[in-house]
């Protein structure tokens, strides 16, 4: 569906604001970027979006060795006004070494991002790069925060004719007092037309030196178009922390893509 509006007397100065906005984050004024090329660029910005707005997702159900299951819904947007995408999951999980009620969904942990990729000619050529903001929450109570930082992403050759990149992020800023700032890098790895690896690792850097990671690398295998067969290691330093839990897994089931 294509977003329009007929209401354009006020679109070239809601374009100045968002690009004065964005040159007082980075600071480009002192480093020689004026205001009147920064207004012309600003005629490039898509206040409506030009292109169809995509909508993506999919759904995974995973049994972890530790005795709990985990379906994760995750998907997103491109081509968001403004040059926005947005992405997010919901990972909801029963209790871990409970086998009797393992299908029993008693916990979840959601994220949910939006990204605005910047025009190469802003950041001096850089393709990739942009700034980001992610809610996060979880049960139970004050788990809740936001992260404001931003991302690069790029393209690598790894195997030859298969699809790979990187996606690093940076939030210096976040909301929750117990935590200072994240680190993470997103990856996929094609290695045949039905074979990737893809995954996460974050840094998260908290109060009084007590950091921790959380990463999830993922082996995926097509099984017949839009279904694969899902192999997944699991560190979570958080859950480790409790006496309770343990902090390492691994999980298989099947993810659907729609």
């Amino acid at each position: 569906v294509l977003f329009r509006s007929d209401n354009l007397g006020n679109i070239n100065v809601i374009k100045k604001l968002v690009l004065v906005a964005i040159a007082v984050v980075l600071g480009f004024e002192s480093n020689g970027i004026y205001a009147e090329p920064l207004v012309k660029q600003a005629q490039r910005i898509p206040i409506v979006s030009q292109e169809e707005i995509v909508a993506f997702g999919d759904a995974t159900y995973l049994f972890d060795h530790r005795e709990y299951n985990t379906l994760t819904i995750s998907g997103g947007f491109k081509n968001l006004p403004l040059g926005f995408n947005a992405w997010g999951f919901i990972d909801i999980h029963s209790d871990q070494n409970n086998e009797s009620n393992r299908f029993d969904f008693t916990r979840y942990f959601l994220e949910y991002r939006l990204r605005r990729t910047l025009d190469p000619e802003w950041v001096f050529g850089v393709k990739g790069l942009g700034l980001e903001v992610e809610y996060n929450d979880s049960n139970g109570a004050n788990n809740n925060l936001l992260r404001f930082g931003v991302n690069y992403k790029h393209d690598i050759t790894l195997i030859a004719g298969q699809k790979s990149w990187l996606q690093w992020r940076y939030f210096p800023i976040q909301t929750n007092q117990y935590a200072r700032s994240q680190a993470s890098v997103a990856y996929r790895f094609g290695l045949t037309e039905r074979l990737y690896i893809s995954g996460f690792a974050d840094f998260n850097i908290d109060e009084n030196g007590k950091n921790r990671w959380v990463a999830e690398p993922q082996l995926n295998y097509e099984i017949i178009d839009n279904v694969n067969f899902v192999l997944e290691g699991r560190i979570n330093e958080y859950e480790g922390a409790n006496a309770k839990l343990t902090a390492t897994g691994v999980a298989l089931g099947l993810k659907v893509l729609f």
